[in-house]
């Protein structure tokens, strides 16, 4: 997978953080992506564009997703990792309720396309209550801080 790909789902991830609310239809939709990202990350472009159209559809969602995925491309660099929620928080967050089997791909130690994102992205866009999911994920909140502070350095 590219990094792109792992940008744009980066950035709605914290994007949905701030977002106060999403109709039915968005959530549908989101978890819709993220069977797809489970499915066959390899053809994740052929999804994509559909993921795009409903995050411009929501116009707060869309304006918090420009500024989150501006904030990833001017960094230009890979996300340390211990900024990225771990599985733990994610578990810590994510009622057990909604917890089912593990989702996703395992990372990949050594490779550029480590699949930390994925994992995240699709344990939260699968549950019903994504921005208050995301809220909870600390490390959301420290990655945005990270990344503000590094662009307004350069």
């Amino acid at each position: 997978m590219s990094i792109t790909v792992n940008k744009t789902l980066l950035a709605l991830v914290i994007a949905l953080k701030d977002v106060e609310h999403l109709s039915e239809d968005e959530r549908s939709a989101f978890r819709d992506a993220a069977e797809q990202l489970q499915l066959d990350s390899n053809n994740w472009q052929d999804h994509e564009a559909d993921l795009l159209r409903v995050i411009q559809a929501n116009p707060r969602l869309n304006q918090l997703y420009q500024t989150a995925k501006l904030q990833l491309d001017a960094w230009n660099r890979q996300i340390p990792s211990n900024l990225l929620p771990t599985q733990a928080e994610l578990e810590q967050a994510i009622p057990t309720t909604l917890t089912q089997a593990t989702r996703g791909f395992a990372p990949v130690i050594g490779d550029n396309e480590s699949h930390e994102i994925n994992n995240m992205v699709i344990n939260i866009l699968t549950t019903p209550n994504l921005p208050e999911i995301a809220k909870k994920l600390s490390r959301l909140e420290k990655l945005q801080q990270f990344l503000k502070e590094s662009i307004s350095k350069k």
